[in-house]
């Protein structure tokens, strides 16, 4: 981690963009000061809901997707960093960064719906 405190500061970071494809390809995620997203590691990380993955193109519910699989009252997911996608991005006036992420439950296991995991297989 503390080589990353350094790249963040040697490149003036102060915002970091996480972001991660929805079920569609569309990226989806938040913003944040460099300090929160720092700060989110020690707090349990930065959280999404799942219900993220039931979003069709359209923005409707997509109900392909089995309640079994992915129930809407189950909450909330973990954005979980994928350092190695770690880049400055260029077109913001304010130094900022952007990094995929991916979705992982509290027990750090991947989301089973979640498409960048499954062409991970």
């Amino acid at each position: 981690m503390n080589n990353y405190i350094e790249w963040f500061k040697k490149n003036k970071i102060t915002e970091v963009e996480c972001l991660i494809p929805d079920n569609s390809g569309i990226p989806r995620g938040k913003i944040l000061p460099t300090k929160k997203f720092l700060s989110s590691f020690e707090s349990g990380g930065l959280r999404l809901p799942l219900h993220l993955f039931k979003l069709a193109v359209s923005r409707s519910v997509s109900y392909s997707i089995d309640d079994q699989l992915l129930n809407p009252t189950d909450g909330d997911f973990i954005l979980k960093p994928d350092f190695n996608t770690l880049r400055v991005v260029p077109w913001y006036e304010e130094p900022t960064a952007q990094i995929i992420c991916d979705a992982v439950d509290s027990k750090e296991n991947e989301i089973e719906v979640y498409s960048r995991g499954i062409l991970k297989e």
